[in-house]
């Protein structure tokens, strides 16, 4: 206990003995600070002035160097000197001069690739379109002087554009060239997937009433717009047209080689595959039959025979089998390969060696058919 009580004393005096210690030194201090600010008062205000004014320049110099210098972004080359410029920080994308290293435009809602024959770009801001020179990096013509509400990429020196819902074409220096005299339907182009370009010079155009045709450079009707979609022109040089969910083709020159009245046509590059009344066969460019019978899957027929000592139901395979052309089936002899009905049906099943069960795609109904294609009666 006397040990304790020792302890404790020594504690109580060197706690005593720092306090005083800190007072003394802390006085003396104060003495030393009031002495120099009298003494050296003016050059103590600048100091100050200069200490807090320095600090305010630095703090700005770290935020410009933060916000600016060191945004976080993502460059997307649009060619070797011109990129798109995303920043992460303010979801934002401007065109940048990789050249100059500087903006070329405020912030854009998207851009186009370089395509055509023209070394030019579309861009987008709210409501508004123009192009980006992307071998100088300037604005060709800039969104924000032009009423151009929609635009696309020059194609053999031209570029169409949407101004008060009318379709004209422009050149490079946004002279018009073709007059803005064609509707603009928004919804068509999305579903026929239609871009106003011009190859081999033609473009795809569509007049006030929603139907499809083609035009020239002078802005003149080559093929009458009567369609629901024309496709563009392919590398076999032929084009197909559809009318009524109904398909045909045109050459290059718009001329009619298959009327709208085929189920498909598909172009290959030494021929068509051509669908029709559920039969699919393939012709060369001259309009010879190369393969007259052609299908897109063939799939097994079982018939019940019987049943197992269990009571299950047994199937055998069938000398016929199901073939689908552009998703509808036939029957078509398996040992053979000839076709017994063409491919109308919505499904086909066999209930017995010599009789089939068939559904129309409209009615919904069941019928019965021999092994010959003709009907028996109706399921």
């Amino acid at each position: 206990m006397r040990l304790f009580k020792e302890i404790f004393e020594l504690l109580v005096g060197l706690v005593t003995l720092i306090s005083t210690t800190t007072i003394a030194l802390g006085r003396l201090g104060l003495r030393w600070l009031r002495k120099l600010w009298n003494t050296r008062r003016a050059q103590i205000g600048k100091g100050v002035f200069y200490g807090a004014l320095s600090a305010i320049l630095l703090l700005l110099l770290c935020t410009f160097i933060d916000t600016t210098l060191c945004r976080d972004y993502y460059d997307y080359y649009i060619s070797d000197r011109v990129m798109a410029r995303y920043y992460y920080d303010t979801e934002t994308t401007q065109l940048y001069d990789s050249k100059e290293q500087r903006d070329i435009t405020d912030e854009v809602g998207w851009v186009s690739d370089v395509s055509g024959d023209a070394p030019y770009v579309v861009y987008a801001i709210p409501h508004r379109r123009g192009y980006v020179n992307v071998e100088s990096g300037e604005i060709a013509i800039d969104a924000k002087e032009n009423n151009y509400t929609n635009a696309w990429v020059f194609s053999e020196g031209l570029a169409a554009v949407v101004k008060e819902g009318k379709v004209g074409f422009i050149n490079e220096h946004n002279e018009v060239m073709i007059p803005f005299q064609y509707d603009y339907h928004p919804d068509k182009c999305k579903m026929c997937d239609i871009g106003f370009v011009f190859r081999n010079g033609q473009c795809v155009m569509i007049n006030a009433e929603g139907k499809v045709g083609i035009i020239n450079t002078q802005g003149e009707w080559i093929v009458e717009p009567q369609y629901d979609e024309v496709w563009c022109l392919q590398e076999t040089g032929y084009r197909n047209v559809v009318l009524n969910s109904k398909y045909g083709a045109l050459d290059k020159e718009g001329k009619v080689i298959y009327p709208t009245e085929y189920g498909y046509i598909g172009q290959l590059n030494d021929g068509f595959e051509l669908t029709k009344g559920g039969r699919m066969w393939k012709e060369d460019f001259e309009g010879n039959v190369v393969i007259p019978f052609m299908v897109d899957g063939t799939y097994y027929l079982k018939y019940p025979n019987g049943y197992d000592s269990c009571g299950e139901l047994t199937y055998e395979l069938a000398d016929f089998v199901k073939y689908e052309v552009m998703n509808s089936y036939g029957i078509m002899n398996r040992v053979t390969g000839e076709p017994i009905t063409p491919a109308i049906y919505a499904d086909i099943n066999m209930l017995s060696k010599e009789l089939f069960e068939v559904r129309e795609y409209d009615s919904y109904d069941w019928y019965l058919l021999d092994i010959k294609g003709k009907m028996v009666s109706k399921k």
